[in-house]
């Protein structure tokens, strides 16, 4: 039986887990708790989207951010990360449109696990910006890519309105933010869902989009036709228009 105190204990390392600061003591410490725990798998879940938006930042300051948290240990220090990457998030809107959407996937998956910005944190300006979806030529195909030219992918078990890939493994298949708009290129229906913890997802022609995190590059396609969490992963094609 879990009790209130073990969660007390494990809940300021949630925030190093996720981002995979943890040492390995640490993260297997907190990997037994999950195992028993709903309250605190939930948590881990809110804030898969975290791992995903930290990527798309210049390497040297999502380590710098990612240094911050590990050697806090506080249970606020992942309430100020969320603080520090929308305001450096709102920065950058003037250069690339698609960080406002990063940023209220972030007050989003804030808002699912009850770690809401503190009363007059900085807040996006149009944080429903759309994000931008194009094409890229990898391998022989025109595949469609995020607004950075990372691949995105379809996963074999969602259905048209659902998202089966929650969790752990949407740490490692970040979800792309809706709504989406179509860039040069892109022909197809654009449409959203909603996912269990409340972030809209966009979808093209009925799938609900992702990238990868073995993707380290714009220009790969390392997930494609990937076996992982339960079912097949495929980058999305685009048919040559006729």
């Amino acid at each position: 039986m879990i009790k209130l105190a073990d969660c007390a204990e494990i809940r300021p390392e949630l925030g190093v887990y996720i981002l995979g600061a943890a040492s390995p003591a640490d993260r297997a410490r907190v990997v037994r708790h999950l195992a028993s725990c709903r309250s605190c798998r939930e948590e881990v879940a809110g804030l898969a989207t975290l791992p995903g938006l930290l990527r798309k930042l210049p390497p040297e300051e999502a380590e710098q951010l990612v240094a911050d948290v590990a050697a806090d240990h506080d249970p606020g220090s992942l309430a100020a990360l969320q603080d520090r990457l929308i305001s450096q998030l709102v920065r950058r809107r003037r250069r690339t449109r698609w960080l406002t959407a990063a940023a209220a996937a972030v007050l989003a998956a804030a808002a699912g696990t009850g770690w809401a910005l503190r009363p007059g944190a900085a807040q996006p300006e149009h944080a429903a910006s759309a994000t931008t979806l194009e094409t890229r030529q990898i391998g022989g195909a025109t595949v469609l890519t995020d607004a950075k030219g990372y691949t995105v992918y379809w996963f074999a078990r969602d259905t048209p309105t659902t998202s089966k890939c929650t969790g752990s493994c949407a740490r490692h298949w970040p979800p792309v933010t809706g709504p989406a708009k179509a860039g040069p290129g892109v022909r197809g229906q654009l449409g959203t869902i909603t996912r269990p913890d409340g972030t809209i997802q966009a979808t093209y022609d009925g799938h609900p989009l992702y990238t990868a995190s073995v993707d380290t590059a714009p220009g790969q396609a390392r997930g494609n036709d990937k076996n992982a969490s339960g079912g097949t992963w495929h980058e999305v094609t685009v048919s040559a228009q006729g």
